[in-house]
Protein backbone atom coordinates (compact mmCIF):
# COMPACT_ATOMS: atom_id res chain seq x y z
CA UNK A 1 0.00 0.00 0.00
CA UNK A 2 2.82 2.40 0.79
CA UNK A 3 4.38 1.77 -2.62
CA UNK A 4 1.15 2.70 -4.37
CA UNK A 5 1.02 6.02 -2.51
CA UNK A 6 4.35 7.31 -3.91
CA UNK A 7 4.28 5.84 -7.42
CA UNK A 8 4.24 9.21 -9.17
CA UNK A 9 7.52 10.27 -7.49
CA UNK A 10 10.65 8.19 -8.11
CA UNK A 11 12.70 7.10 -5.16
CA UNK A 12 15.96 8.06 -6.89
CA UNK A 13 17.70 11.11 -5.48
CA UNK A 14 19.79 12.92 -8.03
CA UNK A 15 23.03 14.41 -6.78
CA UNK A 16 23.88 17.66 -8.49
CA UNK A 17 27.51 17.86 -9.39
CA UNK A 18 29.14 21.13 -8.48
CA UNK A 19 31.18 22.39 -11.41
CA UNK A 20 34.55 23.94 -10.59
CA UNK A 21 34.86 27.62 -11.31
CA UNK A 22 36.08 28.30 -14.82
CA UNK A 23 39.51 29.89 -14.93
CA UNK A 24 39.78 33.33 -16.45
CA UNK A 25 43.09 32.41 -18.07
CA UNK A 26 44.58 29.02 -18.83
CA UNK A 27 47.66 27.80 -17.00
CA UNK A 28 49.68 27.74 -20.23
CA UNK A 29 48.92 31.39 -21.01
CA UNK A 30 49.69 32.39 -17.44
CA UNK A 31 53.11 30.70 -17.54
CA UNK A 32 53.95 32.16 -20.95
CA UNK A 33 52.90 35.62 -19.79
CA UNK A 34 55.11 35.40 -16.70
CA UNK A 35 58.03 34.21 -18.83
CA UNK A 36 57.56 37.18 -21.14
CA UNK A 37 57.48 39.57 -18.19
CA UNK A 38 60.83 38.16 -17.07
CA UNK A 39 62.40 37.77 -20.53
CA UNK A 40 61.66 41.22 -21.97
CA UNK A 41 63.75 43.22 -19.45
CA UNK A 42 66.63 40.74 -19.83
CA UNK A 43 66.47 41.08 -23.61
CA UNK A 44 66.38 44.89 -23.40
CA UNK A 45 69.35 44.87 -21.02
CA UNK A 46 71.39 42.67 -23.35
CA UNK A 47 70.46 44.84 -26.34
CA UNK A 48 71.53 48.01 -24.48
CA UNK A 49 74.82 46.37 -23.52
CA UNK A 50 75.50 45.44 -27.15
CA UNK A 51 74.65 48.97 -28.33
CA UNK A 52 76.98 50.52 -25.76
CA UNK A 53 79.82 48.18 -26.72
CA UNK A 54 79.31 48.96 -30.41
CA UNK A 55 79.18 52.68 -29.67
CA UNK A 56 82.48 52.45 -27.76
CA UNK A 57 84.06 50.52 -30.64
CA UNK A 58 82.86 53.12 -33.14
CA UNK A 59 84.17 55.98 -30.99
CA UNK A 60 87.55 54.27 -30.68
CA UNK A 61 87.56 53.83 -34.44
CA UNK A 62 87.22 57.57 -34.88
CA UNK A 63 90.08 58.11 -32.42
CA UNK A 64 88.09 59.58 -29.53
Amino acid sequence: MEHEKNQDRPNVHYIERVKPAKRLISRRRLVLGLLLIVAIPIFIGLANKAVRENAEAIQQGFGR
